[in-house]
């Protein structure tokens, strides 16, 4: 998943491999620190 702040992207590694089974963010959503982004299973 890649997160853009301030005009920056950042990155984000899924910590093992799996299958996304939802994304709980649409795009251009504001986002806090922590919240849940994804589902893996």
């Amino acid at each position: 998943m890649i997160l853009e702040a301030m005009k920056m992207e950042i990155d984000i590694a899924a910590p093992k491999a799996g299958k996304i089974v939802s994304i709980n963010v649409n795009v251009n959503d504001s986002v806090a620190d922590a919240q849940l982004l994804a589902t893996m299973e």
